[in-house]
């Protein structure tokens, strides 16, 4: 049991726990304001939506995961298993602005490290140059992605499927990471221990792509 809840686990720790350092934009950052968010900040579906798409009130803002640089994957992962989840493997390079955010509910598992690791949903997004810069990174995501299937490694014993030509998804029990690209833009959503996992993803990808102009 508690071997299967690391393994189901270990991605997710990429997607979210592991968004700790210190971030930045790569673009200027714009001055103080109070009118509503704009650009990539603008695409994050809010705590108060997510609870309502996944039906579950008790999740609360998760604040290291709240970034504007990709972090650094697990060391520890075969090289290209760090692409799993949200790293700077993940979106690769060029992009020009990203922004993650995470929300976790309550819940007494813990990682091994001590962390609070179940039911959380992550989401991160990255504007590229162009439409064909954020396919190409989804192009490199998914090559990585299978590469890291083809090791055969029992801590990313996972499924990988591409429902449509700008998407991907690797999914285990109990949990569910997407991915989409759209114009300029690749996002990607993770679900852990909130049911039905799939569609709680899919949908907040679907909310994100509603915002992009």
């Amino acid at each position: 049991m508690a071997g299967a809840l690391v393994r189901r686990l270990i991605v997710v720790f990429c997607a979210l726990v592991a968004l700790t350092a210190c971030s930045h934009r790569n673009t200027p950052a714009a001055p103080p304001s109070t009118s509503a968010a704009t650009g990539v900040d603008a695409l994050i579906v809010s705590v108060e939506d997510v609870r309502r798409i996944a039906n579950y009130e008790e999740l609360t803002t998760h604040a290291h995961a709240n970034l504007n640089h990709p972090p650094a994957g697990d060391v520890n992962a075969p090289g290209p298993c760090r692409a799993a989840g949200t790293s700077d493997l993940t979106f690769a390079s060029g992009w020009t602005e990203f922004r993650s955010a995470g929300y976790s509910g309550v819940t007494d598992d813990l990682d091994p490290g001590g962390r609070t690791m179940k039911d959380s949903v992550s989401q991160a997004v990255a504007i590229y140059p162009d439409a064909q810069a954020a396919r190409s990174a989804l192009d490199q995501l998914e090559a990585s992605l299978n590469a890291c299937v083809a090791l055969h490694d029992p801590r990313y014993d996972f499924k990988l499927d591409k429902p449509d030509p700008l998407s991907l998804r690797i999914t285990d029990s109990g949990w569910s990471h997407q991915y989409r690209a759209r114009k300029s833009v690749l996002m990607s959503v993770g679900v852990l221990g909130i049911e039905p996992a799939e569609r709680i993803a899919s949908t907040i990808l679907d909310n994100i792509c509603d915002r992009i102009k």
